[in-house]
């Protein structure tokens, strides 16, 4: 009798047991059901923000472009400034009347102004989603009971993440809000800028065509070197020291002969009755230039573009020696370091001759940068 209570008790209590796991897994599958239906409405929020979001980033990059390519319009005004300007402080003329004095530490750099911005416009928020559901299969209730709870707890702690989420990216998305009106002030800045530059520019460029014209009129004698070098295609024969012969222009460069003045150093001839020449031609030389001329990245980007006149020896055996700037590019000093590069690199040439015999003598070369 005490055994089939036993047995009575044990069947009882494995019933209730298994009755009350079932009914476990009905709520933890309607709590599952539940949360996956909060899910579904809180990404309807987040895509709503994050396209919100995504518009304003859009908008703020397009201002942006828009900033990099007013500064890199107020750089060239600034550089077109600065080479008139440097022209005629070398001819030690009087200056005409400028709105401002302009260096180039005073124009304002567009990626430093946005330096505070980076972190907030290269941010990048996903939700998180639990995308599949619990697999139950064949496993007993109340391994499936264990199931739930994990994908339940998944279900918290996905929600939780994504509304800390939500909560940064609106946070993002108001600074930007903040900071467009900024970026379009920083632009006006650089349009005012350009602005007074190019007036400023237009001054100081009729300033040059005056002494141009003084130059023209008046010269070649009686004027400083500094007048032959700012116009070198007004008397392209001349020098202030004396008789030039005319460049030959290149598709890429020109090359001019040796200069034909009397120098301190007798065994250098400025002037020969055939000039020293690059070994191969014309032809030659402009493949050596077009294949070994490392533009600056100021040059590369279309913001600077001029010439460096280089001046050089070259020895009876033909090699290269003694090579300087005589006019670079006033701001690129790189154009004439990448000059005087190219010109010590040439192999050797084929030397000048002068009464039948091989001479040392001098030859100017201007490089065109562009």
């Amino acid at each position: 009798m005490k055994l089939l209570l036993f047995s009575l008790f044990i069947i009882g209590s494995f019933t209730v047991s298994g009755q009350c796991a079932k009914k476990q897994r009905r709520q933890l599958l309607a709590d599952c059901a539940s949360e996956q239906q909060k899910q579904e409405e809180a990404l309807t929020v987040f895509s709503k923000s994050k396209a919100e979001f995504d518009t304003v980033k859009k908008i703020a990059r397009g201002k942006i472009d828009s900033l990099r390519n007013g500064e890199k319009q107020l750089l060239a005004c600034f550089l077109n400034y600065s080479r008139f300007l440097y022209q005629l402080k070398e001819l030690k003329t009087e200056l005409p009347s400028l709105k401002h004095t302009f260096k180039s530490d005073e124009v304002p750099i567009h990626s430093e102004f946005l330096v505070p911005m980076e972190s907030t416009l290269s941010a990048v928020f996903v939700f998180e989603k639990v995308s599949e559901k619990a697999d139950l299969g064949d496993l007993s209730v109340k391994e499936q009971n264990k199931v739930l709870r994990r994908k339940l707890d998944e279900y918290k702690r996905y929600s939780l993440s994504n509304t800390v989420r939500l909560g940064e990216m609106k946070e993002c998305s108001a600074r930007i809000s903040i900071f467009l009106p900024r970026i379009d002030s920083m632009f006006r800045v650089y349009r005012v800028l350009a602005n007074d530059l190019t007036s400023d520019s237009w001054k100081l460029q009729d300033r040059l065509k005056q002494e141009e014209a003084v130059f023209r009129k008046k010269g070649p004698k009686d004027f400083p070197e500094a007048y032959f070098l700012t116009f070198p295609e007004v008397f392209p024969g001349f020098i202030s020291t004396g008789q030039l012969n005319e460049p030959i222009e290149y598709t890429s460069f020109e090359y001019s002969s040796p200069i034909a003045v009397e120098h301190n150093e007798p065994k250098i001839f400025e002037w020969t009755e055939d000039a020293a020449v690059f070994p191969g031609g014309r032809e030659k030389m402009n493949e050596f230039i077009t294949t070994n001329l490392r533009n600056p990245e100021s040059v590369e980007q279309g913001i600077i573009s001029g010439k460096v006149y280089v001046k050089f020896v070259v020895s009876e055996k033909g090699e290269i020696s003694a090579a300087q700037v005589l006019k670079g590019i006033p701001a690129c000093p790189e154009c004439g370091e990448e000059a005087i590069r190219l010109i010590n690199s040439m192999p050797n040439w084929i030397p000048a001759e002068h009464d039948g015999k091989k001479v040392k003598s001098y030859v100017g070369l201007p490089v065109k940068f562009e």
